[in-house]
């Protein structure tokens, strides 16, 4: 089985929403043919106000848990060109949680999410060789299981 892996970053701040893309590609060996996968991971991050303002000389409990989550979309093309789509949903791949107002946090959780890059393929690739199985079960649905001949 042969990898290729691309990672790309589209930082694109709306708000309080960070759009982070990594990309993989890879080949399944498949007794229809080979087949190209490329999955595309869109990340994107929650934020959850936390605890509240305390009175002068109180120590204030107010913070802002926040969570990257990743949506990967599979594309795959078989030798016979049948298309094979799937989306996976994750668990959150990074968290974490910052002192203070969600608002006043956001740019600093974007950079230290976008700064977690490598985590964030480690975990696109962990998913990709999860689903090879559920791929492989498309194909042989379709295809059947063996070839004939």
């Amino acid at each position: 089985m042969a990898y290729l892996v691309t990672a790309g970053l589209v930082l694109a701040a709306t708000g309080a929403a960070l759009g982070m893309t990594v990309d993989h590609q890879n080949r399944v060996d498949h007794h229809s043919g080979p087949v190209a996968v490329k999955y595309r991971g869109d990340v994107a991050i929650t934020h959850k106000q936390v605890g509240a303002v305390a009175p002068g000389g109180r120590a204030s409990s107010l913070r802002c848990d926040w969570a990257a989550t990743m949506t990967v979309a599979r594309h795959a093309v078989a030798a016979s060109g049948t298309r094979l789509v799937r989306s996976i949903d994750s668990e959150p791949v990074v968290s974490g949680t910052r002192p203070g107002w969600c608002a006043t946090s956001h740019r600093a959780i974007t950079e230290e999410v976008a700064s977690r890059t490598a985590d964030m393929q480690a975990h696109l690739e962990v998913l990709a060789q999860e689903d090879e199985t559920m791929l492989r079960a498309e194909l042989d649905r379709i295809h059947g299981p063996q070839r004939a001949g």
